[in-house]
């Protein structure tokens, strides 16, 4: 392959960008996975950590974490739910919303940003090209993974330096 086409650095390079985009944001910007909680959270009034954890696709007590940073933040509100005492009922409240309406055009401008200039066919293209990159790396072990349980298992295994 020619050098000046390897995929893996550009991606990278992508990847270093829209963090400089986004860190050049307002400093009020909540971290990612807080938008997608508060988003599930809105659309699904009342439900229970648990279902957020499954929605997410990680562990209750990763989901925990964040939900008790995003209480003490306003973000949300959580009820005891009848019948239950141990299960509460999550709810967003107006400056949740507000929260991840923010990060929400955030990102929606960092990508309409990122593909400028292209047109619908080549926004389709290139996301079923990156598709099929990913579906060519994926494995048995990783393919039904996604990618926070793929960066947790990246860490529990460390780094495999010297290894071919």
């Amino acid at each position: 392959m020619d050098k000046n086409c390897r995929v893996g650095g550009k991606l990278h390079r992508i990847d270093l960008l829209m963090r400089y985009h986004l860190r050049a944001q307002e400093k009020g910007l909540i971290p990612p996975s807080q938008m997608r909680m508060l988003e599930f959270i809105e659309r699904n009034e009342g439900c229970t950590q648990a279902e957020v954890a499954q929605n997410m696709q990680v562990t209750p007590a990763s989901v925990a974490q964040s939900l008790k940073r995003m209480e003490a933040s306003g973000f949300i509100e959580r009820d005891a739910r009848k019948g239950n005492l141990r299960a509460n009922s999550l709810r967003i409240t107006e400056t949740g919303i507000g929260a991840a309406r923010n990060c929400r055009l955030v990102f929606d401008g960092l990508e309409e940003s990122m593909f400028a200039g292209f047109t619908d066919e080549e926004k389709e293209l290139t996301n079923g090209l990156l598709d099929r990159l990913i579906a060519n790396l994926e494995s048995a072990d990783t393919g039904e993974m996604n990618n926070m349980e793929l960066s947790d298992l990246l860490c529990r295994r460390g780094p495999e330096r010297g290894e071919r």
